[in-house]
């Protein structure tokens, strides 16, 4: 559902544009970004208010506006209104993302979080290769088509109904027989830098589907249908790593997955920028998707161990907001940096070298700060 939000419209954006007579560009890319701005304005909101008030119920409402205002696409013809769709939409959104996160801590033991974080990673990430494809097709029909997909929100809404429950708040998965978390500290030093490693990872993802396609086009004149092809191997070499992070968790900590993610992402958008090779350049946002892939189910991980079962959705509505308010900051920083480089060459060979201080970063911290987050288990062992 969250990425369903953006994604499949976005092959519809040209006959949006000559429908509304041309010269409303500016206006039919906020139709496209509006949903990202509200999920970062709302979603802390929305992990307050399933705090307070719970969480299922907040979920099944989250699901029913989200299919009523993606559905209404396909009937307005005001760009205006439209865009206040959309709005609302990314309201729903920010519910649905923040509350899923917040009922797999509620719902599993520590043990389960890993494997169950990396299919919701890597579902995520497919959803993004399927629902592009799926758009595409929609939108050579008519550039209202890709709306009709909105109303899986209401298809799901009786089997969510049917088969979620409201976590018992007396029965926390973290709890430790004699410790009183509620007396502990908040940990928000770890939880900032929880979120801006979110916010960092997901700019740098999103370099890849909205810089990649100019400089193929700059550097190798390559086809529509190859561009399709290079954007689509970053989400499937992370839905990839993501579907398996559940197996690697017991073996590396949170930092020394970070580190990995860093590195990965490193050598990836190295080759990217070296590249004199269209098949070069795939193998480099193959890298990139690998480490990507690391990302998201590692920071709910390590958010779920350092985070009292009370705050839950509170403090995955914050990270849901942190997360996409880096995809929605990342053309806006990029296209400075690249006027300032020279080239967008440059701009992923910048981008490369800040991952590899931020996997040195997370090393050190590692060894230090960080040491205790994440104690080891005995091989084979999943409790992570």
């Amino acid at each position: 559902m969250t990425v369903l939000a953006g994604a499949i419209i976005a092959p519809s954006l040209p006959g949006m544009n000559q429908h509304f007579g041309g010269d409303a560009e500016v206006a039919v890319q906020l139709v496209l970004t509006m949903p990202a701005l509200m999920i970062t304005l709302f979603s802390p909101a929305m992990g307050y208010l399933a705090d307070r008030f719970g969480r299922r119920n907040l979920l099944l409402v989250a699901l029913l506006i989200y299919g009523l205002a993606g559905l209404s696409g396909f009937l307005i013809d005001r760009v205006d209104v439209l865009i206040l769709s959309r709005a609302i939409l990314g309201m729903a959104v920010a519910g649905i993302i923040s509350i899923s996160t917040t009922l797999i801590g509620d719902y599993f033991a520590p043990g389960e979080r890993a494997r169950f974080l990396g299919l919701q990673g890597s579902f995520m990430a497919l959803g993004g290769v399927v629902f592009l494809n799926l758009g595409g097709a929609l939108a050579d029909w008519s550039w209202r088509g890709p709306f009709l997909v909105y109303i899986a929100g209401l298809l799901l809404l009786p089997y969510a109904r049917s088969v979620l429950y409201e976590p018992d708040k007396a029965d926390d998965q973290d709890a430790v027989p004699g410790r009183d978390t509620t007396a502990e500290p908040f940990p928000w030093g770890r939880v900032i830098l929880a979120y801006s490693l979110g916010l960092l990872s997901m700019a740098m993802f999103y370099m890849v589907p909205a810089q990649l396609p100019f400089l193929l086009t700059e550097r190798h004149e390559v086809s529509g249908t190859a561009i399709g092809l290079a954007l689509s191997t970053t989400p499937m070499a992370a839905a990839l790593v993501s579907f398996s992070y559940g197996r690697i968790k017991p073996w590396l900590t949170v930092s020394t997955l970070y580190v990995v993610g860093f590195v990965l992402v490193t050598l990836g958008f190295s080759i990217v920028g070296f590249a004199t090779s269209y098949a070069l350049t795939l193998v480099g946002v193959a890298l990139a998707g690998l480490g990507f892939g690391i990302f998201l189910p590692n920071t709910n991980v390590w958010l779920m161990r350092i985070t009292p079962a009370a705050y839950r959705g509170r403090v995955f509505g914050g990270s849901s907001s942190a997360i996409f308010l880096g995809q929605f900051l990342s053309p806006l920083v990029v296209a400075p940096v690249a006027m300032v480089l020279g080239s967008l060459r440059d701009v992923y060979l910048a981008a490369a070298a800040m991952c590899l201080l931020m996997a040195v970063i997370m090393a050190v911290l590692g060894a230090t700060w960080l040491r205790h987050d994440d104690p080891r288990t005995p091989a084979g062992n999943h409790n992570d």
